[in-house]
């Protein structure tokens, strides 16, 4: 799918722009980047070299990527002009000074994903379903009383859990906490209108009311949720680089523009 343009109208700047890259692009699209170190800031690179495993570095590097195609698609800069710093949660973040560009990443096996949003805190995770056994046993003691039970007694139990714990871990990246404080006992609900999912937060009701999650399937084996405080306001676009050789953007010099198909 096709970038909106670039500067642009009122309309362009409240639309939420999403990302996915198969991890299996990833080594294509770092050589059309020039390789980790002419992408890569100095502190990056050292966090890249410390992944404990081959996959954990791909990942790492593709989600690097993503990041800053997904940024200079909206900001029209070169990838190579983005700056990051670490957030009080560890997670990646913009220098000032971007126009209130906010961004935030998610891997899993096979799977990146990065949202953009003009103004507006956001978060995205994505999961390779269906979990494991182990997996289930883990993410099931964390719920409290009312998940558990809504869990239970859904339709399917393995579905609703994953799409439970997708939502909740891209709403609390969203608003900035992330999972250090555990998951609280959150509920997400259909919209009465229009598309998306609402969340019930006892412990922060009067902002929740402002986010709008989506929950997406990307593929058979993988499961995604973004989460926008935006109140409902920007459409959400879908960029999948999922061809191979088809990156859509000619941003860096050694790459073709070639575009992306709708």
């Amino acid at each position: 799918m096709s970038p909106g343009p670039v500067g642009a109208a009122p309309e362009e700047a409240t639309a939420v722009d999403l990302w996915t890259l198969p991890e299996g692009l990833v080594p294509e699209l770092a050589e059309l980047a020039g390789g980790p170190a002419a992408v890569l800031a100095p502190d990056e690179r050292a966090r890249h070299a410390r992944q404990r495993s081959s996959g954990a570095r791909r990942r790492f590097l593709g989600g690097r990527l993503l990041c800053r195609v997904a940024l200079s698609a909206r900001a029209g800069l070169p990838p190579a002009a983005w700056r990051f710093t670490v957030g009080r949660h560890g997670r990646p973040e913009l220098d000032p000074g971007h126009g209130g560009l906010r961004f935030n990443l998610s891997h899993t096996e096979g799977l990146i994903a990065c949202v953009v949003a003009q103004g507006h805190a956001c978060g995205v995770d994505v999961e390779r379903v269906p979990f494991g056994d182990e997996t289930v046993r883990l993410l099931s003691a964390q719920l409290g009383e009312a998940q558990r039970a809504a869990v239970a007694g859904a339709p399917d139990s393995a579905t609703a859990l994953g799409e439970l714990w997708v939502l909740t871990e891209a709403y609390l990246k969203g608003i900035g906490t992330g999972l250090v404080n555990g998951l609280g006992d959150l509920r997400f609900t259909r919209r009465a209108e229009g598309t998306g999912l609402v969340v019930t937060d006892a412990v922060r009701p009067g902002a929740a009311r402002r986010w709008r999650l989506e929950l997406l399937r990307p593929g058979p084996g993988h499961l995604l949720a973004v989460a926008v405080d935006d109140g409902g306001a920007g459409r959400l676009r879908r960029h999948d680089l999922a061809e191979a050789g088809r990156f859509p953007l000619g941003l860096w010099p050694a790459g073709p523009h070639v575009p992306a198909s709708s």
